[in-house]
């Protein structure tokens, strides 16, 4: 699925929070959307995922405009990972990842079974199954849901801050399973070293504006840096992948100039 966000903003209050939104993500990439806390990732996301109305602007997915979409519809194509999923329900595991099958239901019939099946092998937590989400840590609760996005089959997949609650090596994993599904997929991130290992390009916020787009190479600079988080860096080619890689020196205090 092909993403065009076409001069978005979105208000509340009279407070704008993002604006003059202007980005494209082509189908099967996997672009990192960057930026400090406060500098829109979130509300971009629900934006394009349709939760939020732009207050001016148009998000297209391929032809359509997803604001003009039945919830139903936007729930077959397009599926958000949130930062923290709650819920007071007495749910097992296997029952949250079956709602992603939810907007589907009466059209594949037998394939319900095998989708949640194969969701939850993709996210390893089929040893989980039987167990009640009251009871999971932080990270087991982000695979699950990434296994109920994955039961969705979108076209479109939208991560806020995946990472969060997850070990180093669950980190890799997730990351590496996500990009292995060539699923268009937009991931807000905060650790910038697995942005540049994992991601196709990237799209940096600063106070609700984009400040740099493009490849890795293109936007991991150490003045953007500098600009962004008030962090003084050095990048250089990492010597196994060729990737940028990150060595921080301190702050500089332009984040709060």
């Amino acid at each position: 699925m092909r993403i065009a966000v076409e001069n978005v903003a979105w208000s509340v209050r009279d407070v704008t929070i993002i604006e003059k939104i202007d980005a494209l993500f082509e189908p099967g990439s996997f672009t990192g959307l960057l930026g400090p806390n406060g500098s829109g990732k979130t509300t971009l996301l629900n934006v394009i995922a349709g939760l939020r109305k732009p207050t001016y602007g148009t998000v297209r997915a391929d032809a359509q405009v997803v604001h003009t979409l039945s919830g139903r519809d936007r729930a077959r194509r397009i599926a958000l990972v949130e930062q923290h999923a709650h819920t007071g329900l007495e749910l097992r595991v296997r029952e949250v990842v079956e709602l992603g099958r939810v907007p589907h239901q009466g059209m594949f019939g037998g394939s319900q079974h095998a989708s949640v099946a194969d969701a939850m092998k993709l996210a390893r937590i089929e040893h989980l199954a039987g167990r009640s989400w009251q009871t999971l840590s932080g990270g087991e609760r982000q695979r699950t849901q990434l296994a109920r996005a994955l039961a969705q089959q979108p076209s479109l997949l939208l991560l806020d801050e995946p990472t969060n609650h997850l070990d180093l090596g669950h980190q890799l994993d997730f990351l590496e399973t996500v990009r292995g599904l060539g699923v268009t997929t937009v991931a807000a991130l905060h650790d910038l070293e697995l942005a540049a290992a994992y991601c196709d390009r990237l799209v940096v916020l600063k106070a609700g504006r984009i400040v740099s787009s493009g490849t890795v190479d293109e936007v991991l600079t150490a003045d953007l840096l500098d600009e962004v988080y008030g962090v003084r860096a050095t990048v250089t080619p990492h010597p196994s992948t060729g990737r940028p890689h990150l060595t921080w020196h301190g702050t500089t205090g332009a984040l709060h100039a």
